[in-house]
């Protein structure tokens, strides 16, 4: 495999990050993949919780592709400690300011670079597309731009509502709890990290009156979501398609109810895995799409 100039530099990056905090799992690290020079770069970023192994298939499959592979491990992610109180600490400028660094680290790789996110990485990833030009396209899986259920417009009077108890955790599963797999993510969540993702949320949906920077924009949501609002992302998409933005909406159906669709741990993702790796890799066009998922026979 071909070496790609300035990877050393972009694995030193991401080496002193993760030394930066010293909870940090070894198994949870960010990782970097060297591709063919030429071939581009993806970034991958993970959702709320959890860490750089929820892409490894999707990873996996890419650096096959001959790409440039950057799984970044999201600020206060992926510590030894899955029952950690670190998330309390979370902020939204700071998510912001990190991935803009990533993005400009990944970039002087001199490649096209794509940026693929789940959740709320697929938020942080359409917020990059507002405002990075070095970005040629961003694919945003599930992305958390309200909670499901919750019309947009009610998002001032639920920041509100959060603001109240900030430290206050919730567990993902209140029947399993700490025994939620897998282990690379955390079993609950502050609400401040939940105030964290509404505040980039309503960013991304303020920007939405003006072209994005990124050249190209997919956007893919579960037919059967659970989690998040699939009523706004769509708002979201037919605003920036006003706006000038080249941007496709391609909606999932025969997962079933579910908002994992990218974690290997979840039955879902493996219906889910061609699809995913088939719009990051092919061709944008801004058109809307629905892929009809069927279990392998």
């Amino acid at each position: 495999m071909g070496a790609t100039p300035n990877i050393d530099e972009l694995v030193a990056f991401f080496a002193a990050r993760d030394a930066a905090e010293p909870d940090v799992d070894a198994s949870m690290r960010s990782l970097v993949v060297p591709g063919e020079p030429g071939a581009g770069a993806v970034i991958l970023l993970h959702g709320l919780t959890s860490s750089p192994p929820a892409w490894r298939a999707i990873a996996e499959s890419l650096a096959e592709r001959g790409r440039t592979v950057v799984v970044p491990r999201l600020l206060l992610h992926g510590y030894r400690d899955r029952m950690t109180t670190a998330l309390r600490a979370i902020e939204a400028r700071t998510l912001i300011a990190d991935v803009s660094a990533i993005v400009r680290a990944t970039a002087a790789l001199g490649e096209d670079v794509t940026i693929a996110g789940h959740s709320l990485g697929a938020t942080l990833a359409l917020d990059a597309a507002s405002r990075e030009a070095s970005i040629a396209r961003v694919v945003a899986v599930a992305p958390f731009l309200g909670i499901a259920y919750v019309p947009h417009e009610l998002h001032p009077v639920l920041l509100g509502t959060l603001a109240l108890a900030p430290q206050h955790f919730l567990w993902w599963d209140p029947l399993l709890r700490d025994r939620l797999e897998p282990k690379h993510g955390y079993p609950r969540y502050p609400l401040a990290a939940l105030s964290a993702g509404l505040v980039i949320a309503d960013r991304v949906h303020d920007d939405a009156h003006r072209p994005p920077r990124a050249a190209a924009i997919d956007i893919v949501i579960n037919d059967r979501e659970t989690a998040v609002n699939n009523r706004t992302a769509e708002r979201l998409a037919g605003a920036w398609r006003s706006a000038g933005a080249s941007i496709a909406v391609h909606r999932l159906q025969g997962l079933g109810r579910s908002h994992d669709i990218i974690e290997p741990a979840r039955s879902q993702a493996a219906l889910a895995l061609d699809t995913l790796i088939g719009i990051i890799e092919s061709d944008h066009a801004p058109d809307d799409r629905v892929h009809q998922l069927k279990p392998a026979e």
